[in-house]
């Protein structure tokens, strides 16, 4: 992950949220954003035009199994049968963080960085 810009590899990204799948439980409850690193991804995701909105995955980072959530871009379309859609906004190289498409991985869990007296911990 760059930590400059919080941006991960498609290939990171199929690999965690692989892991996310495979997992049998998780201990995460929620996830803490810092507001910097979300105004970027936004003005990112903001700038493709259309209806532009994010999709969040969540993953497992298997070096400490950190669960993490993955966001991308989307780009609003129309199917074959009328109905709209949106598809992943994703790099094409699956190495690379570099121009184009992001993933951005910027969160941290909760637990362990947690509300402790938040009603919805």
């Amino acid at each position: 992950m760059s930590q400059a810009d919080k941006k991960i590899t498609l290939a990171t990204a199929k690999s965690w949220t692989a892991n996310w799948r495979n997992a049998p439980s998780t201990s995460a409850k929620a996830f803490l954003i810092p507001i910097q690193d979300l105004q970027g991804a936004i003005s990112e995701i903001q700038n493709q035009g259309g209806n532009p909105m994010a999709r969040a995955y969540l993953g497992i980072d298997p070096s400490d199994n950190t669960e993490k959530l993955i966001i991308v871009g989307t780009n609003q379309e129309t199917d074959k049968a009328g109905n709209t859609v949106y598809r992943d906004l994703l790099p094409a190289d699956e190495n690379t963080t570099d121009g184009g498409n992001s993933i951005w991985d910027f969160t941290r869990p909760c637990p362990p960085y947690c509300d402790d007296n938040s009603a919805l911990s």
